[in-house]
């Protein structure tokens, strides 16, 4: 038994000897994984316009059917700025609230303004983009970004400008290098004062969902 000991030290030190690459081949392929699942963007942007319809649905008086449009300038993947975003009311849905006031409860509401136009410009952050399979089929590539910004609005019945914060959620599917689909949610907080109190301050929530094409120039293609 003890002859045998030199045979089993050598035969254990030349499998120890063989299994210390595979250590290092296993560490190579996780570090060759990891830069192969994070890549960089294939769709770049640079200047973007945008055509959109929405729809204003918070009002409890009026739903809003809006059009509008907007011009993005992209100064990297993370961040962008657009520049002008409008949207036009075109028809307003009465919802049909004051009625059943009046004919339930004999109650005439006065002063019901609806917002008709809206004009905004916001700082966009870019966190998320990703790569979706369609049935194992299509790639497809999406990004999902933040636009936090200032917008002005204008409202009939009567007649006022109000202006104050906006913020929201903007989801893309890129069709092709230079055109993208999006659904674009955003949160306008309208600020105004009370007319028999100036210093108290009240504030109008008009929140917009639409959906846009956009057609953009101007990035690198990779």
């Amino acid at each position: 038994m003890r002859r045998n000991l030199p045979f089993h030290f050598a035969l254990l030190t030349l499998t120890l000897a063989g299994a210390s690459p595979a250590f290092a081949d296993d560490e190579l392929d996780e570090e060759q994984v990891a830069t192969y699942a994070v890549q960089s963007r294939l769709f770049r942007l640079g200047g973007e316009l945008n055509v959109a319809a929405g729809f204003l649905p918070i009002n409890a008086f009026n739903k809003g059917l809006t059009i509008g449009g907007s011009f993005t300038y992209h100064f990297s993947n993370a961040w962008a700025w657009e520049v002008i975003n409008g949207t036009y009311v075109y028809k307003q849905l009465d919802t049909g609230l004051k009625t059943e006031l009046l004919d339930n409860f004999d109650v005439q509401p006065t002063k019901i303004a609806a917002i008709d136009l809206m004009l905004s410009s916001s700082l966009v952050v870019k966190p998320f983009y990703g790569k979706l399979a369609v049935f194992n089929r299509r790639v497809i590539h999406a990004e999902v970004s933040i636009p936090l910004g200032i917008t002005l609005g204008r409202y009939t019945n009567p007649q006022s400008y109000l202006a104050g914060p906006n913020v929201g959620v903007l989801f893309r599917v890129f069709m092709s290098a230079h055109t993208s689909l999006r659904i674009d949610v955003r949160d306008n907080i309208l600020f105004s004062h009370w007319a028999y109190n100036p210093s108290h301050w009240t504030y109008r929530n008009e929140l917009l969902v639409s959906l846009g094409l956009a057609f953009a120039w101007g990035g690198d293609e990779r």
